[in-house]
C-alpha cells in the first residue's frame, strides 16, 4: 500500500503533450522553410539540397530529443511523434503551400537584386577589360603592319651601297670597290 509508481499518464496529460507535439511538428514544418528559403537563395546543387536534407534532418532529431526532454522528461511516446508528423503535415499542406509561393517570389527578388548589384559592381572592370581589349586589338594590327613591312623591307640588299660600315672593313682589307670595279 505504501510506495506506487505511476508509469501512466492522465488523458488529460496526454491530450495536452498530443497537442504541444502538434505544435512543435509545426514548428518543424516552419525550420524547414527557412532552411528551404537559404539552400534555394545559395544555389539549386543537389549536393547541396542533400547537406541541406541532412541538416534538417539532424535539426528535426535534435528538436525532437528537446521537446521529450522538455515535456515529458525524455520518456518516448509514440502519439508523440505522430503528433510531429501530423503537425508538420499540417504546416507543409497549409501555410507551408503559402510560404512556398512566398519564399519562391522571395528568392526570385533577392536573385534579381544581386544580378542587379552585381552588374553594377561588374561594369566598370568589364569597361577597363573592353578597353584593354580594344588597345591589344590595335597593337595587333599594327604589329602585324611592322612586321609584313620588315619582312618587306628584309628583302632589299644593303650591299648595293658599299659605303656602310660593314663594306668599308670589306674595302679596307682589299675586297672593296676596286675589285668589283675593275
Amino acid at each position: 500500500k505504501g510506495f506506487q509508481i505511476m508509469y501512466s499518464f492522465e488523458q488529460s496529460e496526454q491530450l495536452r503533450l498530443f497537442l504541444l507535439s502538434l505544435g512543435a511538428g509545426f514548428f518543424l514544418g516552419i525550420i524547414y522553410d527557412i532552411l528551404r528559403t537559404i539552400r534555394l537563395t545559395l544555389t539549386k546543387s543537389k549536393k547541396v539540397i542533400f547537406i541541406f536534407d541532412v541538416l534538417y534532418f539532424i535539426l528535426f532529431g535534435l528538436g525532437t530529443f528537446i521537446f521529450f526532454l522538455a515535456t515529458n522528461k525524455g520518456e518516448f511516446r509514440s502519439y508523440m511523434i505522430l503528433g510531429e508528423i501530423i503537425g508538420w503535415i499540417f504546416y507543409y499542406l497549409s501555410f507551408g503551400l503559402a510560404a512556398k509561393s512566398f519564399t519562391d517570389a522571395f528568392v526570385k527578388a533577392i536573385h534579381t537584386v544581386f544580378k542587379f548589384v552585381f552588374k553594377i559592381i561588374s561594369a566598370p572592370f568589364l569597361f577597363i577589360f573592353k578597353v584593354f581589349l580594344k588597345i591589344k586589338e590595335k597593337i595587333s594590327i599594327i604589329s602585324q603592319k611592322v612586321t609584313k613591312k620588315m619582312q618587306k623591307n628584309r628583302k632589299k640588299h644593303l650591299q648595293k651601297l658599299r659605303l656602310y660600315v660593314y663594306n668599308l672593313l670589306g674595302i679596307l682589307k682589299g675586297n672593296g670597290l676596286s675589285k668589283k670595279k675593275g
